[in-house]
């Protein structure tokens, strides 16, 4: 095998798959990445650590075709740390993987791994795919994803994407807070489906382009995402995602509208003391928020903050992290907090114009 590829697009589409190499692989070659030129100059990559894979195309200067595989994140490292340019990558029948540059003044070899060794990626023509929104597809994703934890497995461990002939909707949930997003769409769905999607591979749709649309097809055991030169593939989550839905409240009774940038500063003040679940009593009174903390072993804090409400006054604990979370998320100038009573679910919501399509709903805490 022998290249030519210009750096800089070789570094962009490997940082793609650094995402889908496990510190700890089950399997060696798994820590690796295909490439296989083909006739017609088409530079083909592959990873996979058997739960999700990707695919990407790239137009080379092809000399000799062949296939090998070499460690992903030293090959990425290595490229992207060589001068721009063009790189020659060569390799011969011991398996060793010469990069050089343009002027012959870099010179690395690698050892690779037989491709042949390599797990076969699931393959899917497409042809009845459903095509999507990547942005709307990616905006939900970020509304949702931190809410999954990586700890968290089966059904808790991804989102639950809905698909209806005219709404895309998205929901995570830990079992203490839920962030649910939601778009129009017009799709060619004749009935509604649904998927969870892990964590891993949530995280690694958010990379796979940023315009245009990106086709959805799936079959009995995997599910896929094509966007232009790159497939992602990701092996479908058999388990029954619990109905979130009931727990959206249908009403509020009242109103909070706080500035976005001074709860964040308010909460990561008074977040610097930690506990096991970083709890932050907010008392709730006419146009005054009231944040309070006490921690036994460390010490206590207070923060006042001028709010709009007029309701009745409420206090209630959360897990601070939580709102941080959401208010990290967001790039509204305020946010609308709907309560009912302590006891009761709160739902935060962006008062811009995508708090139309997001909610944040938060269970309180025994103060």
């Amino acid at each position: 095998m022998k290249i030519f590829v210009e750096k800089t697009k070789l570094e962009s589409e490997l940082r793609l798959f650094q995402g889908i190499f496990e510190k700890k692989a089950i399997m060696e070659i798994l820590q690796n990445i295909k490439l296989t030129a083909m006739d017609g100059g088409i530079l083909e990559m592959v990873a996979t650590d058997l739960e999700i894979g990707l695919t990407a195309n790239i137009q080379v200067d092809l000399k000799n075709s062949g296939s090998f595989t070499v460690n992903g994140k030293d090959f990425y490292d290595l490229i992207s740390k060589m001068p721009e340019g063009n790189i020659e990558i060569s390799e011969d029948n011991d398996l060793q993987i010469l990069i050089t540059n343009e002027k012959k003044t870099c010179k690395y070899k690698m050892l690779g791994l037989q491709s042949s060794d390599y797990p076969e990626l699931p393959v899917n023509d497409l042809s009845n795919s459903i095509k999507l929104s990547l942005v709307d597809l990616q905006v939900m994703i970020n509304n949702c994803y931190y809410v999954i934890s990586p700890e968290l497995k089966f059904n808790l461990g991804g989102a639950l994407m809905s698909i209806s002939k005219n709404k895309l909707e998205m929901a995570a949930t830990d079992g203490h807070r839920l962030s649910y997003s939601f778009f129009d769409a017009d799709s060619t769905v004749s009935d509604p489906m649904e998927y969870i999607l892990s964590r891993k591979t949530l995280l690694e749709v958010l990379k796979i382009g940023n315009v245009g649309e990106v086709e959805f097809a799936f079959d009995n055991n995997n599910l896929f995402f094509k966007h232009k030169n790159r497939i992602l593939c990701s092996r479908i989550v058999d388990q029954k995602f619990p109905n979130y839905k009931t727990v959206i409240p249908e009403k509020t009774e009242q109103t909070a509208v706080i500035r976005t940038d001074e709860l964040l500063q308010t909460l990561r003040r008074i977040l610097i003391f930690k506990t096991r679940n970083n709890g932050v009593v907010f008392k709730f009174s006419k146009n005054k928020l009231v944040l309070e903390r006490t921690t036994p072993e460390k010490g206590e804090g207070y923060d006042e903050i001028a709010i709009e409400y007029g309701g009745k006054a409420v206090a209630v604990g959360f897990n601070g992290n939580f709102i941080l979370d959401f208010l990290t998320h967001i790039n509204s100038e305020k946010i609308g907090i709907g309560l009912n009573d302590s006891e009761s679910s709160f739902l935060f919501k962006p008062l811009d114009e995508s708090g139309a399509n997001f909610i944040y709903i938060v269970m309180p805490l025994n103060i």
